[in-house]
């Protein structure tokens, strides 16, 4: 009985969680048409041979692309063009860094999906936020990191294809890393 309480306490406050609510409209904060994307690491590389760097990333993300109809679509004088079409997200990752340090980013950013057909779309990603996990002697090694968190920029390639998603993404200078995900809508 104990059990069956539990259970169903847990899912009411996972349905709780769910059904998250803005102040403002009392509309849904993730209305259907999301997409949640949860992705590991496949595979990094570094340019250079640092005998420091650690190429197992561990990567664990999580990212919510917002329902097309949830996006601003500012017109501009000349009509609508492809930066109306971008489709927000905000996102967040735990890994190892390339000193086998655990790290964390949490971002916010966008998309453009350059192709789509009925299984497969190709797209085009730029995310930015806030970077942490770089410390000690390699606290240096991400430029800004003078308390611990860093600013951070990365651009993502990527292509879906039945909900299983792949992604490079170069990070700086440093290197590059694929990542592999499946996508639930």
């Amino acid at each position: 009985m104990i059990k069956r309480i539990t259970a169903l306490t847990a899912m009411g406050a996972l349905a709780v969680g769910l059904s998250v609510t803005t102040h403002a409209d009392s509309q849904p904060l993730f209305k259907q048409g999301g997409e949640l994307l949860v992705q590991t690491s496949l595979y990094t590389r570094h340019y250079s041979n640092d005998p420091d760097h650690h190429e197992k990333q561990r990567l664990i993300n999580l990212e919510w692309t917002f329902a097309e109809k949830d996006n601003i679509n500012i017109q501009r004088p000349a009509g609508s063009d492809w930066r109306d079409e971008i489709r927000w997200l905000v996102g967040g990752a735990t890994f190892k860094n390339s000193f086998n340090q655990q790290s964390t980013y949490l971002y916010a950013g966008g998309r453009y999906d350059y192709f789509e057909n009925d299984t497969t779309r190709a797209y085009a990603k730029l995310t930015a936020g806030l970077l942490h996990g770089y410390r000690g002697e390699y606290r240096d090694k991400i430029p800004f990191n003078r308390f611990g968190v860093a600013p951070a920029i990365l651009p993502a390639f990527g292509v879906e294809h039945h909900r299983v998603n792949f992604e490079m993404i170069p990070f700086g200078t440093a290197g590059v890393m694929f990542n592999i995900g499946y996508v639930f809508r």
